[in-house]
């Protein structure tokens, strides 16, 4: 039975059993656990390492990554949906083109990761760490209440709200007090996103559409403005001081709540 799916999956249960270990896997053992995985009984990578390893296109099939490490790894296109990787570790990770529709990324750190053009549609990333990150074109529709995303490159993403979904309630990205500092939103659709008490210091937001957002006590301070569209924005108690291109911004006269926001 040497090298069969059965035997890598017993293998991989075992590992996680050792106390204070993380199991080092091969990818040939991950790809093995997968194909022995049913939809009763999904593989389970629990604080297992897969750092650097290849699983470009793996299909994860809803597999318990939690405080797994995969830093480095390679996982272009790979499909994670519904996978939860809560406490991972994936710095510096290939994750262009990826699926983590549904996934759960908890306090899981993505620093420096390669995410371009990957889907995040009903993702919580809650506390994750996303900083430095390449997230340029993805689609976030996600929870990401006090997520850090400093220096994070979301150029041209959809993070606009999902009109085909009125039945199930308004779903749109949160970024409730997440930070947000340098990270460069330009040509990006934030529609109905949620950014109250988030920080977007010094972010470049060129062009972007913050229309009908909710932006309450959200620190603009420095942040570059110029053709953003903040047209019926909530912007209650949002600071605007030291922005740049506030004069070729659009929709902040008809923003909710100009007048309690603060420019000077």
């Amino acid at each position: 039975m040497k090298g069969s799916p059965l035997v890598a999956l017993l293998l991989v249960l075992c590992a996680r059993e050792l106390a204070g270990q993380d199991a080092r896997l091969t990818a040939e053992q991950v790809r093995s656990a997968l194909a022995a995985a049913t939809e009763a009984a999904p593989a389970s990578f629990r604080k297992m390492d897969l750092s650097g390893l290849q699983l470009d296109s793996v299909n994860f099939k809803r597999a318990d990554l939690t405080g797994a490490n995969l830093t480095g790894a390679s996982l272009r296109g790979a499909d994670l949906f519904s996978c939860d990787l809560t406490d991972a570790k994936v710095d510096n990770a290939d994750l262009e083109g990826a699926n983590l529709d549904g996934t759960t990324l908890r306090r899981a750190t993505f620093t420096k990761a390669k995410m371009a053009k990957a889907s995040l549609f009903a993702t919580i990333i809650e506390g994750a760490d996303l900083s430095g990150a390449d997230m340029r074109n993805t689609r976030i529709i996600g929870y990401l209440r006090s997520a850090k995303l400093v220096g994070t490159n979301l150029a041209g993403s959809d993070i606009g709200a999902d009109p085909g979904n009125q039945s199930m309630g308004v779903m749109r990205a949160q970024f409730v007090g997440a930070d947000l500092t340098g990270a460069d939103l330009s040509e990006t659709n934030l529609y109905k996103a949620d950014f109250s008490f988030a920080t977007l210091r010094d972010a470049n937001l060129t062009n972007a559409n913050l229309s009908n957002g909710d932006l309450v006590s959200t620190d603009f301070s420095g942040a570059n403005v110029t053709g953003a569209n903040f047209d019926k924005a909530d912007v209650n108690g949002a600071n605007f001081r030291g922005i740049k291109g506030r004069d070729a911004a659009k929709g902040l006269t008809t923003a909710r709540n100009i007048d309690k926001a603060v420019f000077e």
